[in-house]
């Protein structure tokens, strides 16, 4: 970590700044200590720079390299463990829109030391939301994002911009994805676990759910294409294929369900089975596209 420090500020204690770099990247797949100490002379050691992958532990104690980098910043993968998310609070990294340019933010949990992987954080959550309102990808690794995160984002109110939300670890159900997809009228591409319908159909009959999407929802997005879904043991794969089908009639655009390799042929089955029933047959010639992408 010591070489780390070295990059920015010299053995002497001055700053060191690297005027045309437009990449910055760390990697280390174990976790190690932050001994960088808090630097207190360097404004902007990375003027320009556009892109930052931290894949490992933020090696310094404050901001040093989010320092000058506001207005240039467009991609930011990083690691994220409680000590980070203090650190963001504590020096104001994030929040009043401070990063314009910002166009996509991987947030991740590389190791068990200060976060579990697959813990669900509302910290973590909150932090995720708290960049750039322009943001058109938003992805969480290995935190298992609690279902508040849909009204988390509905009140943060302002990802108009959102394409691609990758919440693998997040539990949602039908409802869940309706009320997204109302908020981000850009998403195309959503990942998640799915549940089951949830609380806004938990009084429908499955064969009226086709109605109530072509009848109260359809279009419910213009832009919606592609929903990743990952299938919870305990999770019939009918009610999954439902939900996929249902997304077809909602969403002119949507033609890709992707569930695991081993379920696809189970999933292929149920959708054929289920374009036989009365409330789904009239969309049959739209599902094809279902049956044949993996």
């Amino acid at each position: 970590m010591d070489s780390i420090q070295t990059l920015v500020q010299s053995t002497s204690g001055e700053p060191i700044v690297f005027p045309n770099l437009l990449k910055l990247s760390f990697s280390c797949w174990h976790y190690l200590e932050s001994n960088c100490k808090p630097t207190t002379n360097i404004t902007g050691a990375f003027p320009r720079l556009q892109s930052m992958y931290l894949n490992m532990d933020y090696p310094f104690k404050d901001d040093t390299l989010f320092r000058g980098t506001s207005n240039t910043l467009e991609y930011l993968s990083m690691n994220v463990n409680t000590e980070v998310i203090e650190m963001a609070q504590k020096y104001k990294v994030f929040g009043g829109n401070k990063y314009p340019n910002l166009r996509a933010f991987r947030i991740k949990n590389i190791n068990t030391r200060l976060m579990r992987p697959g813990a669900p954080s509302k910290a973590a959550t909150k932090f995720a939301l708290s960049v750039s309102s322009k943001l058109e990808i938003l992805a969480v690794e290995d935190i298992a994002m609690e279902a508040t995160i849909v009204p988390s984002i509905v009140e943060h109110g302002h990802m108009s911009s959102l394409q691609l939300l990758a919440i693998p670890d997040a539990f949602l159900t039908l409802s869940h994805i309706v009320v997204l997809l109302e908020q981000t009228p850009m998403l195309t591409d959503l990942h998640c676990h799915y549940t089951g319908v949830g609380t806004l159909f938990e009084c429908v009959e499955d064969d009226q759910l086709p109605v109530v999407f072509a009848q109260k929802y359809a279009p419910l997005s213009n832009n919606f294409r592609v929903l990743q879904l990952g299938h919870w043991g305990n999770t019939d794969i009918a009610v999954v294929a439902r939900c996929a089908m249902l997304m077809v009639i909602a969403c002119p655009r949507f033609t890709y369900a992707s569930v695991s390799s081993h379920l696809r042929e189970k999933m292929r089955k149920c959708i054929l089975e289920l374009m036989s029933y009365d409330s789904f047959i009239q969309y049959a010639a739209r599902f094809e596209t279902l049956l044949y992408r993996g």
